[in-house]
């Protein structure tokens, strides 16, 4: 009996001894923390590409509605339920009645320190070959004097508290259309830039054509006096047109984007009411919208603003559609990822991602901070996104999401690296401290 029993004593424990042996294997070969998954993004601050001059929208153009005081300071203001616009587009009117309508808007955005963009849709139409504000085009013996109208406004504008900063010279100059406009060619900028006269008291931008045509910005930038009277290259991506411009960024000429909208199509005749679509569609829209200005800023852009920052498919909203008058809305919300923390002066700084991450990707710094916007266009979450490059102190997030606004989150600074997961179809800045 005691012969058996040691050696069924001795076959068990060796039969544990095997099975604890290849147990052991197992979890060598299996690792505790897995960090292959991770998104990891190199941030070098040392290569630096654009200024940020800044993000805003556009007052309502016709019409006597404009900005209240109250509106304002939600747009331009930068502290809790506020946009931090630092941009603010207005019309140029040909007709010098309209020009006191805008006066108190200016003024407000002049209060918060915003860059005031003027853009006319027509010289006077006494000026034009069909003497109309509708098509037609500037007679160039009337170059001077449209010169002279402009500076005419921007004296009139100073003289009443109300600074412009800079100012267009026509909006939508390649565009035929049934509403206020003026037929430009390249070639008749060329020629109004090299006639006589000079527009003094601002910045001037052109040619704000409909999708950033590089054909007739290029040829303008190809003539040395024409260009040398612009100081911003400016354009709307309407269809198409988001793209470095090289010409530009040789002449040391800011290119702007001064005009884009979507609005799921409601503008035009026969399309649903926008009260119709869900807050799901809308918002996949506003993802959109994001897209466009990361594409804008990697592009090498310096400003970008919205259509009408006021309105129900906006920012703020007018009382139409189901929307609330001076509410902020939730495109409002998303397009402050932009215009409440890249501030104007911050610089784009090389942000290195993998080439399999869809994620949106641009970085910026001003100061001893650094801002990262990162956009997740896909369904799903993106986990486990690491920054490193930087020397971090502290570190926050905000999150924007159709279920979630600006939702605020301190981050964990370890081995000088950021992490944080990306939710789908969102939005986040994260703010670095260095």
């Amino acid at each position: 009996m005691k012969k058996t029993s040691f050696l069924i004593c001795f076959l068990v424990s060796l039969t544990m001894s095997l099975s604890c042996s290849n147990s052991s294997e197992d979890e060598v070969s299996t690792p505790i923390i897995d960090n292959s998954k991770a998104v990891k993004i190199i941030l070098n601050p040392a290569t630096t590409y654009q200024t940020i001059t800044g993000f805003g929208g556009a007052n309502r153009m016709w019409g006597t509605e404009t900005l209240s005081s109250a509106e304002a300071l939600k747009a331009f203001g930068n502290a809790n339920d506020q946009l931090g616009l630092s941009l603010f587009r207005v019309r140029l009117s040909s007709n010098k009645n309209d020009w006191s309508i805008i006066v108190n808007s200016v003024k407000e955005a002049n209060k918060h320190g915003v860059t005031v963009l003027a853009s006319p849709w027509s010289p006077p139409a006494a000026l034009k070959s069909n003497k109309s504000d509708i098509g037609g085009y500037l007679l160039p013996e009337n170059y001077k004097a449209f010169k002279d109208y402009i500076n005419e406004f921007l004296t009139y504008m100073t003289s009443n508290g109300a600074k412009i900063d800079v100012v267009s010279i026509q909006n939508e100059p390649d565009w035929k259309t049934n509403y206020e406009s003026c037929d430009y060619t390249a070639t008749d900028f060329i020629n109004f830039f090299n006639a006589p006269g000079e527009i003094v008291g601002a910045k001037v931008a052109a040619p704000e054509s409909l999708n950033f045509n590089q054909t007739m910005t290029n040829a303008i930038l190809s003539n040395d006096v024409a260009a040398s009277k612009i100081d911003i290259v400016a354009g709307h991506t309407y269809g198409s047109g988001t793209a470095k411009f090289p010409l530009a960024e040789e002449k040391k000429k800011e290119i702007w984007m001064t005009e884009y909208l979507l609005n799921l199509g409601t503008g035009n005749a026969g399309n649903v009411a926008w009260s119709t679509y869900s807050e799901s569609t809308k918002w996949d829209e506003s993802i959109k919208m994001l897209v466009g200005i990361n594409d804008a800023m990697t592009s090498n852009w310096n400003a970008y603003i919205w259509w009408y920052l006021k309105r129900y498919y906006s920012f703020i909203g007018d009382g139409e559609q189901g929307t609330v008058n001076g509410v902020i809305l939730k495109r409002g919300v998303a397009y402050s990822h932009y215009s409440k923390f890249v501030r104007p002066g911050a610089v784009r700084i090389d942000a290195v991602k993998p080439n399999t991450s869809s994620l949106k990707v641009t970085a910026y710094k001003k100061g001893n901070q650094t801002q990262i916007i990162l956009i997740n266009t896909e369904l799903s979450p993106v986990k486990n996104v690491q920054f490193s490059g930087l020397k971090p102190v502290s570190a926050s997030s905000y999150t924007t999401t159709l279920s979630e606004s600006l939702t605020k989150k301190d981050l964990v600074v370890a081995n000088e690296t950021v992490s944080i997961d990306v939710p789908s179809r969102g939005i986040v800045t994260i703010l670095i401290n260095n």
